[in-house]
């Protein structure tokens, strides 16, 4: 395939464009190291030719000090330029990999929530990676290889062009080995590439999970699993490398026949005065230079094929569309912001499956606090997911303050509006910064007031370092209710217009959870707030309660009245447990 035409060239040009002047200049000096790559099989013939034979000592010298200037030279010019272009490359790494991240956080729930992290990471690092190993290397490999070949071919024809026809034919066997071995090689990097993102995302999941594997006594049947994975990468892997040395193999072969009739053509000509000694060995010495370039094709190739595979993966990940997407004309709520949401006729499935929703229409008045109560899978969740516009409604719509959320910027929306989802996501960051990210010029007294609406004030007194104390990975250095309540501090430092708390107090207890609702209900008296919970005794404190069931709405009122209709939610609030949802 042409790399003109090629998608994955195309867009590694467009990648490399703005490092075009480094690129030159790398260009340049490796062209200079090629040309002093052909200086010195000329040395080599004049000195068997005319110096030896004289015995000039004066000559020997000045030969001696030109291999020596050639060489250094050679070296620098070589040595700078791959330094230059490594350098390069690694800018533009750098590039590639913010700009995966950006288009990963513009991707919207479903990319998330159905592609596992360990897939995400490898695409971040080891196929990014893989484009900087060859990308660095292959293009200065490539260009040395090809002006090797042009000056080299151009100085075999001037010192025998009889010869230099016995070289060429060589060149098209690349060709036709290219041809033969292209769907192969490009099968089996695909599928080396595939086998290596498994096994890593495998490896992702095992580590994030090692203590509950523990737990579970599951050491074996974990390492068990993990050697399935490790051995069908390692059969790709060592496909892939057979298939490359039978390329080379094939290849080398031909070259190694070409080479025993070269010499046994050069040979007779020098035994019938038609060529020096001299013009021999420099031939000679032309010719395994010539092959060194043909050799490092086969190599360029193969990692034409490698970054091909590593770039294509990357753009699947560019190229891709979120399903959730902001208008040009996207407009701002308005200033201030009731929080008066209304649902109509809105139907959902996750990914084509299953509906969640059907038909649901449901008014929340400004300032109204509601729960949102139902069996597993009834779609609580899906509601709050819908109105954060995590996802968009397959029909019907969502409207905050009479505006479709499909007409508002996404940046206005969420900051508007506040989700506190049951697993609570904590950063290795400290107290502070993570309570700051809800809202990053939140002064001192704002967040002494957040910690104690979240009633954590005797966890700052427990921290070591107080404010800056690190809360580990994922917030692994607090317990369960800790981490909810941390991520309950942040969104009171947000202070949205609508607040929807997802099962957000699940592992507090439930003295706990009274008076953090309490005091939340307290500080939000103003705004809208939607609490799903599967605790029925949590709910005393509600305005309105909302009781969702198959996707529709089955009841709804305060708690005395949905306690007499003997509806679902009597049901519900008589059962000692209920599901949470998901």
């Amino acid at each position: 395939m042409s790399l003109k035409l090629n998608p994955q060239f195309r867009w590694f040009a467009r990648q490399l464009r703005p490092l075009i002047r480094a690129h030159l200049l790398s260009v340049s000096l490796i062209v200079l190291s090629s040309l002093m790559f052909l200086l010195d099989p000329l040395i080599i013939k004049w000195l068997i030719d005319r110096i030896l034979p004289r015995k000039d000592t004066h000559l020997l010298l000045l030969a001696a000090s030109g291999f020596f200037l050639i060489y250094t030279a050679r070296l620098g010019f070589s040595g700078l330029g791959a330094l230059i272009y490594s350098r390069t490359m690694q800018n533009l790494v750098f590039r590639i990999r913010l700009g995966i991240l950006e288009q990963m956080n513009r991707l919207s729930a479903d990319y998330h929530e159905t592609t596992p992290t360990g897939q995400k990471l490898y695409r971040m690092q080891q196929d990014i990676d893989q484009v900087a190993e060859l990308g660095s290397s292959l293009v200065p490999y490539a260009l040395q290889a090809t002006f090797t070949t042009i000056f080299v071919l151009g100085t075999m024809s001037v010192l025998d062009f009889r010869l230099t026809c016995m070289v060429l034919p060589l060149i098209p066997v690349f060709f036709v080995f290219q041809r033969h071995f292209e769907a192969l090689l490009r099968a089996a990097s695909d599928d080396a590439q595939q086998q290596s993102s498994l096994e890593s995302n495998f490896l992702q999941d095992h580590l994030a999970s090692i203590i509950q594997i523990q737990l579970l006594h599951q050491e074996h049947n974990q390492t068990r699993a993990f050697m399935e994975r490790g051995s069908a990468k390692l059969r790709a892997i060592n496909h892939r490398s057979l298939i490359e040395i039978l390329f080379s193999t094939s290849y080398m072969s031909v070259i190694a026949l070409g080479t025993i009739a070269i010499l046994g053509f050069g040979g007779y000509q020098v035994f019938a005065g038609a060529l020096t000694i001299g013009g021999l060995v420099a031939f000679y010495s032309y010719m395994a230079r010539l092959f060194d370039p043909l050799h490092a094709a086969v190599e360029i190739y193969s990692r034409l094929n490698r970054l091909k595979t590593s770039i294509r993966r990357i753009l699947e990940v560019i190229e891709m569309t979120p399903s959730v997407t902001e208008k040009p004309t996207a407009l701002h709520l308005p200033s201030p912001t009731r929080g008066y949401v209304e649902m109509r006729g809105v139907s959902f499935s996750y990914s084509g499956r299953q509906p969640v929703l059907q038909g649901f229409d449901l008014k929340l008045e400004a300032g109204i606090k509601v729960g949102l109560v139902g069996v597993s899978g009834s779609g609580k969740s899906t509601v709050a997911k819908l109105m954060a516009r995590l996802y968009d409604v397959d029909s019907g719509a969502v409207y905050i303050d009479g505006i479709d959320i499909r007409e508002l910027r996404l940046g206005c929306l969420r900051t508007k509006l506040c989700y506190v989802m049951q697993d609570a996501v904590l950063f290795d960051r400290t107290l502070k910064e993570n309570v700051l990210l809800g809202n990053p010029s939140a002064t001192m007294k704002d967040l002494r007031h957040a910690i104690e609406i979240a009633d954590l004030e005797e966890l700052l007194q427990r921290l070591p370092k107080v404010w800056d104390s690190p809360l580990g990975p994922r917030g692994s250095a607090l317990s369960g209710g800790e981490r909810q309540r941390v991520a309950l501090a942040r969104a009171v430092v947000q202070n949205p217009s609508l607040l929807l708390l997802d099962e957000s107090t699940s592992a507090l207890d439930a003295p706990s959870e009274r008076r953090v609702l309490t005091n939340l209900a307290q500080h939000f008296r103003n705004q809208t707030m939607v609490f799903i919970s599967h605790r029925i005794s949590s709910l005393n404190w509600v305005d309105r309660i909302v009781v969702v069931n198959r996707g529709v709405i089955e009841e709804q009122g305060t708690h005395p009245q949905l306690i007499s209709n003997g509806g679902l939610y009597a049901h519900l609030h008589n059962t000692p447990t209920v599901a949470a949802d998901r």
